[in-house]
C-alpha cells in the first residue's frame, strides 16, 4: 500500500461546501493507490455539512479527523477581519502529529492525482508552495519585510509543510506573537507571517500546484521570471485556485468546478448565472465604472493586447 496522504483543511461554517467540493475533487482525481487522511480544523462547522462531507466516502473511503480551533489562543490576532481559520494553519503542526501535511484552502479544485506532489522531498524547509507574483509585483514586499526576499514569496493557499521541524522550533508560538505584534503591517496576515518567518526556509513548487490568476494575466509576473515557463504552467493544472462560484464569471476551468457542484451534497451553491451576452456586458460596464477614461492610456491596450479582452475586464 502507497504512503497515505494527510491534507488540511481549515473552515468556519459559510466555507464548509466548498471545503466539501474540494475534498470531492480530490477524491474524483485520485489513482487507485492514493490514500488520504483528511484533517479538518474546525472552526464552529454544522453538524449537517460534517455529516455531508463524511458522507462523500461512500464511493472512496478516507480517514477524516475533526479538530476544533480554541479560539483563545489567538487572542490578539485581527479577527474581526480575518477568520480565526485563517490563522488556524498556524497550529497544523501542533494538532497532527503526522510529520508532513498538505494544507490545501477551500477554495480550490484538484484536477489529478496529489501523489507527485505529497512526495516532494522537504529536506530541511519549514514548507513548500508556489510564487504569488501577483504578490510579489504589487505589495511592496522588500519595504514592509526588511530582510526576506521577495521573490520567494510564496501563496499560502497551497502549502506542503514540514510538520516536524516546525513542532521542532516552535513555530506555532513565533508566528502568533510575530501576527500580534506586527499586525498593522501585514496585509495578508497568515500568509505574510508565514513567508517572513519561514524566509530562509521555504522551497518553490511548480505553478501547476496552484494555478492563480496571474497564469492568465502575464503582465503580473515581475521582470526576471520565466514568463513562457509559467503559462506553459497552464496546460497540467493539478490544482485550480480560484472562486468559482461567484455569479457570471468566465474563469478557466469553472465548468469543471460547476459540474462538480452538480453531483455535491451542496447543489443550492450553484450561482445563477446571467445569459453570456449580457454578463459581458455587465462586466464591462462595472469595469468602465471602476477604471473610467481607463481606455485612453496606452497602458490599457497594452494589457488588451497582452491578456485579451476576456482577461482585461474579468478577475479571477
Amino acid at each position: 500500500m502507497s504512503e497515505k496522504i494527510n491534507i488540511c483543511f481549515a473552515s468556519d461554517n459559510n466555507y464548509a461546501c466548498f471545503m466539501g467540493i474540494a475534498i470531492m475533487s480530490i477524491l474524483k482525481n485520485a489513482s487507485k493507490e492514493d490514500h488520504f487522511h483528511f484533517y479538518i480544523l474546525d472552526n464552529k462547522i454544522s453538524a449537517e455539512n460534517k455529516e455531508k462531507i463524511s458522507s462523500l466516502s461512500s464511493k472512496n473511503p478516507f480517514e477524516i479527523s475533526w479538530l476544533a480551533l480554541d479560539e483563545k489562543l489567538f487572542d490578539g490576532c485581527d479577527s474581526s477581519t480575518w477568520s480565526l481559520s485563517t490563522f488556524g494553519r498556524y497550529l497544523i503542526p501542533e494538532l497532527i502529529e503526522a510529520d508532513k501535511v498538505l494544507y490545501l484552502d477551500c477554495d480550490v479544485m484538484v484536477r489529478g492525482s496529489l501523489a507527485d506532489l505529497w512526495k516532494v522531498d522537504l529536506e530541511d524547509c519549514y514548507l513548500a508552495g508556489v510564487l504569488d507574483y501577483n504578490a510579489i509585483l504589487r505589495d511592496n514586499l522588500a519595504k514592509r519585510f526588511v530582510g526576506m526576499n521577495p521573490r520567494g514569496y510564496v501563496n499560502a493557499g497551497v502549502l506542503l509543510i514540514n510538520n516536524k521541524k516546525w513542532r521542532e522550533e516552535k513555530l506555532f508560538h513565533t508566528l502568533l506573537d510575530y501576527s500580534v505584534k506586527n499586525a498593522s503591517l501585514l496585509k495578508c496576515p497568515d500568509q505574510d507571517a508565514i513567508n517572513y518567518i519561514c524566509r530562509k526556509y521555504k522551497k518553490a513548487l511548480p505553478e501547476r500546484y496552484n494555478a492563480m490568476s496571474y497564469m492568465w494575466k502575464p503582465d503580473l509576473i515581475p521582470a526576471g521570471f520565466d514568463v513562457q515557463k509559467v503559462m506553459k504552467e497552464r496546460e497540467n493544472i493539478m490544482i485550480r485556485h480560484f472562486h468559482p462560484w461567484k455569479k457570471n464569471h468566465f474563469i478557466p476551468n469553472r465548468d469543471e468546478y460547476l459540474a462538480l457542484i452538480k453531483q455535491s451534497p451542496w447543489p443550492e451553491v450553484m450561482p445563477k448565472d446571467d445569459p453570456k451576452w449580457l454578463a459581458y456586458i455587465k462586466m464591462t460596464w462595472r469595469y468602465f465604472w471602476r477604471h473610467p477614461f481607463y481606455f485612453l492610456l496606452p497602458k490599457f491596450w497594452k494589457r488588451l493586447k497582452v491578456r485579451g479582452w476576456h482577461c482585461q475586464v474579468v478577475d479571477y
